[in-house]
């Protein structure tokens, strides 16, 4: 009896390898409709260009000092994590809060963007700050953050990576 339940089990488990190897190989060679690819998939699709025009959008409203353009930039329910490391603020209110008191010391903000990387609804993007602080100083930050849009073309999530405690050297010295 223990050996026809041990024959059973093992053809069992390779009944079920042989059903998915066939289920997977129909999937793979069968066409979609743009339709059915559309029902399958959760999110239209943005274009690399759509992501870098808003990753371009959320620079350019900071350099402008416009606090309700910037926050237009993100989901209502959006993740801002600057720099990686603080905790995330989320949310049209506290996004609003942050920016309005990180661009309060300076006079001017002048961004490069340096390389886009966009995979999917996504982009890694390497960039440079160029700031003058309302005193004159001049501070430079190198950073790298990783944006994530969700399917309206809003930012869901941006954690950006650069050094605060450098960037808190410049400001102070």
């Amino acid at each position: 009896m223990l050996t026809l339940k041990r024959s059973y089990a093992t053809c069992s488990r390779a009944l079920t390898s042989i059903v998915l190897a066939v289920a997977l190989a129909a999937v793979v060679n069968v066409g979609f409709a743009p339709s059915a690819r559309a029902a399958v998939s959760p999110m239209a699709p943005l274009t690399p260009e759509q992501i870098e025009a808003a990753v371009e959008e959320y620079f350019e409203s900071v350099g402008a000092f416009d606090v309700q353009r910037y926050v237009n930039t993100f989901a209502p329910d959006g993740v801002l994590e600057d720099p990686v490391g603080t905790p995330p603020l989320q949310g049209t209110l506290a996004i609003t809060g942050f920016i309005t008191n990180i661009i309060a010391p300076f006079s001017e903000i002048k961004h490069r963007i340096q390389e886009i990387t966009v995979c999917g609804h996504e982009a890694a993007v390497n960039w440079k700050l160029h700031l003058t602080t309302t005193t004159g100083k001049k501070i430079t930050i190198d950073g790298m953050g990783v944006f994530n849009f969700n399917q309206d073309g809003k930012l869901q999530s941006v954690r950006e990576f650069w050094d605060l405690a450098a960037f808190l050297e410049q400001l102070q010295g």
